[in-house]
């Protein structure tokens, strides 16, 4: 009884998205009701699902957050309080004092006194043909004072920062940012 119930449940949604197909519409991702469970039962936000492995993967971006890669282990998936363009943060550690954040973000006003990170997403997201696969800043950072590298990249129409910061007031070792931009292609 309860298979006819779940094949008439698919049968419908089958025929309202093939429906709304034909009137001209794009098609929902038939997805979309599986998502929001998943997001629901893992505490996932902004599109954001865990993994079984304990990682997480940002959707509309295909950003993927293992639970470590190098010398760096996941500590948490933020929502972010100041910035709502902010999708989700990554946070890692790597147990020596650095931290490492993978922050994935819509295009728009950014909290930029310098206005450098306004002008490399404007350059980022150039849809010229003239955009740069990635661009790197240095600074401190406001928070800790401590040193901060980030490498950003345009991901799906999304931006995608990924940043160590370290105590020490040289720069940071790049191995966290760099190999940051690979995973986040991964699909």
């Amino acid at each position: 009884m309860h298979m006819r119930v779940a094949a008439g449940a698919v049968f419908a949604v089958l025929i309202s998205s093939g429906s709304s197909v034909l009137a001209g519409d794009a098609p929902p991702n038939p997805l979309a009701p599986v998502s929001s469970v998943l997001q629901a039962i893992t505490g996932g936000t902004n599109g954001w699902t865990r993994n079984m492995d304990g990682s997480y993967r940002q959707a509309q971006t295909g950003v993927l957050c293992p639970t470590q890669f190098k010398t760096f282990h996941l500590d948490s998936l933020l929502a972010s309080k100041d910035d709502t363009n902010v999708l989700g943060i990554c946070r890692y550690s790597d147990g020596e004092g650095r931290v490492g954040t993978v922050r994935v973000r819509q295009p728009g006003p950014v909290v930029d006194p310098d206005g450098i990170v306004s002008a490399n997403d404007k350059s980022l997201m150039a849809t010229d043909g003239s955009a740069p696969p990635m661009l790197m800043r240095t600074g401190v950072d406001r928070k800790t004072g401590g040193s901060r590298l980030t490498v950003t990249i345009a991901r799906n129409g999304y931006l995608v920062d990924c940043s160590v910061m370290q105590i020490e007031h040289n720069t940071p070792k790049g191995d966290f940012p760099l190999y940051c931009t690979t995973l986040s292609a991964a699909k």
